[in-house]
């Protein structure tokens, strides 16, 4: 049960974060990729809680929206580090990605149906695509995890270094236990014995992402802590809303999050109108400093004529 509802809580973190990049910055490429790749995320997340509630059909899903994930996260890494995406990741990677998800949940090639269900996972059958799906797998989180290596080595600006190594070590720790429980110890053992683990490897992945989007600046997003505090505290209201017990529970919790839902939405337009403001006097600041050096340059080439006619008055007159 434990598990269940912090699977269910990491979902909707990672949503509303996503959201809030998405609002605050959604022209960028990077910040669009990324909102992308928190989306599929997202599904991931919520379709292993189901997963684990008790809704088994949905196994061969799970898998699959690995390829998703793995994909979105190369995409959006490639516009973390300011590369352009290649031809063969355009026309190869992404549709391969694409048909090899309905594989994996149509058929039984990677994974098979559920045999029984185990307090940290569950038993099924391995298909025999299952080491070359993770093989591939495997290639697009390596490539991902090097290009994060390769420029935070080659990067000179400190800030964005530090972007880069929070979201390397988070990857890192992230894929590595993927890679351990979801492929290596179903080799070992024969089964999926402990697959629920798997998720929660997802928590620093994104906690180390979020403390970048407000210690680094990740995203070019300057929020405030405010916007942290409300995306944290509506996800705490909206679990307990959604594990509520009886109907005057949910009458009573939804009432909670609408009112605390409202409320946020007037502290953060407020703190965007502030931040908004600020801009503002900023670039009225700077114009008037524009204005100022103008008029001094104005003065000092008048000033530099006037000079230049009394010598020539003077050294004419002699």
């Amino acid at each position: 049960m434990a598990i269940t509802n912090i699977i269910l809580f990491l979902s909707i973190i990672n949503f509303i974060a996503m959201l809030f990049v998405f609002l605050n910055a959604r022209k960028n490429k990077t910040n669009v990729s990324f909102s992308i790749f928190s989306i599929i995320t997202t599904i991931w997340l919520f379709d292993n809680f189901l997963l684990i509630a008790g809704v088994h059909n949905i196994y061969p899903l799970s898998y699959a929206l690995v390829i998703l994930v793995s994909t979105s996260a190369l995409v959006w890494v490639y516009n973390l580090v300011e590369e352009k995406l290649p031809k063969f990741m355009l026309f190869f990677i992404i549709p391969f990605s694409a048909v090899m998800f309905f594989v994996v949940s149509f058929t039984n090639f990677v994974v098979g149906p559920i045999l029984r269900i185990e307090p940290f996972g569950l038993e099924s059958k391995m298909g025999f695509l299952f080491s070359w799906f993770f093989l591939y797998i495997g290639g697009l989180v390596i490539t991902a995890l090097y290009k994060l290596v390769k420029r935070s080595l080659k990067e000179k600006d400190n800030l964005k270094k530090k972007q880069l190594m929070s979201v390397f070590i988070g990857g890192s720790v992230f894929a590595s236990v993927s890679f351990l429980v979801n492929f290596f110890m179903p080799l070992l053992l024969g089964n999926f014995s402990y697959v629920k683990i798997v998720n929660l490897a997802f928590f620093p992945f994104l906690a180390l992402i979020v403390y970048s989007i407000f210690r680094h600046q990740l995203f070019g997003i300057k929020v405030m802590m405010t916007q942290f505090l409300v995306v944290l505290v509506l996800s705490l209201l909206l679990l307990n809303l959604l594990l509520s017990d009886s109907l005057e529970q949910y009458i009573w919790n939804g009432i909670i999050l609408a009112t605390s839902g409202f409320l946020s939405y007037l502290i953060v337009k407020s703190t965007l109108r502030e931040i908004e403001f600020d801009k503002k006097m900023l670039e009225e600041i700077r114009k008037n400093l524009d204005l100022e050096k103008r008029i001094s340059n104005t003065f000092a080439e008048i000033a530099d004529k006037r000079i230049k006619k009394i010598e020539d008055k003077i050294f004419g007159e002699r």
